[in-house]
């Protein structure tokens, strides 16, 4: 059920995942479903399980928030986000580069919504970020197994570092996301996240 923020409906009977949940789809926060006392009360006479027990238990592949270092959009200081272009990720999609957006709604946010997990990770959505160590990067099933899915973002320099030592770089002329030598002062190479979780 999506229920709004305005009216207080989801306070104690929802998880803590909605607030995360509206972080993807904020075009969903202000839509009033009215009161949901009997639903809640359904939920918590089944005693069901919470919303972090089925994504841990039944769908792993996706992080929980508390998994999270960072998410939103992943901003480089020139200005630029990581965007998916609305692709199908399965299999090889494309991370390109484009303009950042600060409206809501779908069509404005999803498509940059980014995930960097505690695990080293650089998600969209549920597929990882992968290289295959060729300077590209595109989306994959992840392994969970590091190699070319595995990055580490450093806070203090904003880099965002492949396994192979790269840093994740945002190329203008190309218009994607890459990889290519670390080069500190690079602000292509210097990423942000809308929600820091560090």
């Amino acid at each position: 059920a999506v229920v709004s923020t305005q009216s207080g409906h989801y306070g104690r009977g929802f998880d803590e995942e909605l607030d995360f949940f509206f972080k993807i789809r904020p075009h969903f926060k202000d839509i009033d479903v009215g009161d949901i006392s009997e639903r809640l009360a359904i939920r918590e006479r089944l005693k069901c399980k919470s919303y972090a027990w089925f994504i841990k238990t039944i769908y792993p592949e996706l992080p929980l928030q508390r998994d999270l270092i960072g998410a939103g959009q992943f901003r480089n200081e020139n200005n630029r986000c990581m965007d998916t272009r609305g692709g199908d990720l399965r299999g090889g999609g494309v991370l390109h580069l484009g303009p950042c957006h600060d409206g809501q709604g779908r069509d404005s946010n999803s498509n940059r919504f980014m995930m960097f997990t505690k695990d080293e990770k650089m998600m969209g959505l549920n597929f990882c970020c992968d290289s295959g160590y060729a300077e590209g990067l595109q989306f994959h099933t992840c392994h969970n197994q590091g190699g070319a899915q595995g990055f580490q973002y450093n806070a203090e320099t904003k880099q965002i570092r492949q396994n192979n030592g790269k840093c994740v770089t945002g190329d203008e002329q190309k218009q994607l996301v890459t990889t290519a030598e670390c080069r500190p002062d690079d602000k292509s190479q210097r990423w942000d996240f809308d929600y820091k979780y560090f």
